[in-house]
């Protein structure tokens, strides 16, 4: 998680200029803060007014949503719906509204063309969304002039006249995937038609948990964010606290896993388990620990989540000290696993009935199965609903387990796996494999696991985990089935 120190440029490249690249599609900005990230400068305080004066002329039945700043500002942010929903409509509502331009909405008159001024305005932009709260870039909703031709920051809805849809969109998407460092996730595009010239396209931007993001461009490197007057230029200082905070992020979500681990192996677990290796997952959603806002426990509480490893008797969560939980077993034995709901949204899994009943073999496919098809993405599913869904890092761990190997399936040579290895034994009690990110819904959750699931069975001198085929694709037992 933690990033190499940058020397960010001068802020009077004549390439950029002290507001960031000039274009014929560039918005107006209000001026840019006169200090670090969490004071009141004067372009913030310019941006307030206008934001108030904006605020003034909307209308009650807005779709937009008014989020309070942490200072007690009001800020227009972007369509308050899922990206999919947009529709027509929407943008229809934000012109009858007059919806202001902002934080966390921009309305671009054309879209950007091959110059250079262009593609440095629209990486600036898109950039500068992620780098703040997120937020809707549309494009052609153009900014309303009054009499003497100056914008007014009100959006007129027109449409794009005479383009090919898929082209543009591909030649976006290539132009920010070359030119942003990091790769900005979770972009999303689309199109809406029925407008008097031509489709409108819409860029959803999200806040970016990886940031900040640096525009890369003609052998330019500059770094922008947002205020309510628009996109902005960030300084040395600025930039330098955007990276103490990114690592303060990666710093508190490894310190969490690993205070959680030494807990699980003290025995300091919600309810005493099985003796022996168990296998732990965590789903640690980067809004929990960015934002540290604690959940509604008891709305959660209602939520039914099943442990590892099928048991055969488990129950509704029950509150603890650290939120809620829920184990997992048998009547006649201790329980073998549980689930504990953090109060800021993580997610804890443990589950120790993965060995062979004699032996020392761990049952490397089962613990795989348990977070790739049940119950493991149930466990996702609940944390969106909670408004924690992605991105997020799953992390898993295989504890006590020293001594112990790794096998595919229990059965030998029944299941055709003579002769496919010699497994040695795990020569460590603990094993923490990489922090694995889940950028957004829909990601190939069993393509990201593999390399954290190899180091398990590296361990024991396998090459990989055996479930997986050429493709990346989890096969699951289908190799060792009888033939």
């Amino acid at each position: 998680m933690a990033k190499a120190p940058l020397s960010p440029p001068k802020r009077t490249s004549p390439a950029w200029g002290k507001k960031g690249p000039q274009g014929p599609n560039q918005s107006p900005v209000a001026g840019r803060p006169g200090g670090m990230p969490g004071t009141l400068g004067q372009g913030e305080k310019e941006g307030k007014r206008g934001c108030q004066r904006d605020l003034a002329r909307l209308k009650p039945d807005a779709i937009f949503r008014l989020a309070v700043h942490p200072r007690g500002r009001m800020i227009v942010c972007m369509i308050e719906k899922e990206f999919d929903a947009i529709v027509k409509e929407d943008i229809e509502a934000l012109v009858t509204n007059a919806v202001p331009e902002g934080r966390s909405i921009e309305y671009k008159e054309q879209l950007p063309k091959g110059s250079d001024d262009d593609s440095r305005e629209f990486l600036a932009d898109v950039s500068s969304f992620a780098n703040a709260s997120g937020g809707d870039l549309i494009y052609r909703v153009a900014d309303k002039r009054d009499a003497d031709g100056k914008p007014t920051g009100t959006p007129e809805a027109k449409g794009l006249a005479g383009i090919n849809l898929d082209e543009q969109k591909t030649r976006l998407e290539n132009l920010l995937r070359q030119n942003i460092d990091p790769r900005i996730p979770g972009i999303r595009i689309k199109h809406l038609d029925g407008f008097p010239s031509g489709p409108i396209i819409v860029l959803r931007i999200r806040k970016s948990w990886v940031s900040p993001h640096m525009v890369r461009f003609r052998k330019s490197s500059r770094f922008f964010s947002r205020h309510s007057g628009g996109k902005y230029e960030l300084d040395v200082g600025e930039i330098r606290a955007a990276f103490l905070a990114s690592d303060s992020l990666g710093d508190k979500i490894s310190a969490f896993r690993a205070d959680r681990v030494g807990k699980i192996l003290a025995g300091e677990t919600p309810v005493p388990l099985q003796p022996g290796p168990k296998f732990v997952v965590h789903l640690l959603p980067i809004r929990a620990f960015a934002e540290g806002v604690p959940l509604d426990l008891r709305a959660a509480q209602q939520e039914h989540m099943e442990p590892m490893g099928k048991p055969g008797t488990w129950g509704p969560f029950r509150f603890n000290f650290d939120g809620l939980f829920s184990p997992g077993g048998s009547e006649s034995r201790k329980p073998f696993s549980y689930i504990q709901l953090f109060r800021n949204g993580a997610i804890e899994a443990v589950y120790a009935r993965i060995t062979t009943t004699k032996g020392n073999c761990i049952f490397g496919i089962d613990c795989e199965s348990q977070l790739l098809k049940h119950p493991g993405p149930s466990y996702m599913r609940f944390q969106k609903q909670l408004g924690l869904g992605p991105p997020l890092f799953i992390t898993i761990s295989m504890l006590s387990a020293k001594g112990f190997t790794i096998i595919p399936v229990d059965g030998g040579s029944r299941f055709g796996m003579a002769g496919l290895v010699d497994p040695s034994l795990i020569d460590r009690d603990v094993l923490l494999a990489p922090e694995v990110l889940v950028e957004e819904d829909g990601d190939d959750l069993e393509k990201l696991l593999r390399p954290a699931f190899d180091t398990f069975w590296q361990a024991t001198g396998w090459t990989g985990s055996p479930a997986y085929d050429e493709s990346d694709h989890w096969t699951g037992y289908r190799n060792f089935l009888p033939r």
